[in-house]
């Protein structure tokens, strides 16, 4: 699929960029048509989804933390 999306993209076929996913226990390749191309994960239902919820869960932790 990548390797479509690239041939596509280099030969003017398709408005868009190749990108890495921002997890870093993925690093996947993927192909981001999104209109501002700022996308960062390969699959918002995985590595979106884990690196929002370890964010929200560090930020409870912070927030519970007794004041000095």
């Amino acid at each position: 699929m990548i390797a479509a999306d690239a041939i596509s993209l280099i030969a003017g076929e398709r408005d868009g960029k190749l990108a890495l996913c921002a997890s870093p226990t993925c690093q996947a390749a993927f192909f981001d048509a999104s209109q501002s191309r700022t996308r960062k994960w390969c699959d918002m239902n995985t590595c979106g989804n884990r690196q929002k919820k370890a964010r929200l869960n560090a930020n409870r932790r912070k927030d519970r933390r007794p004041a000095e």
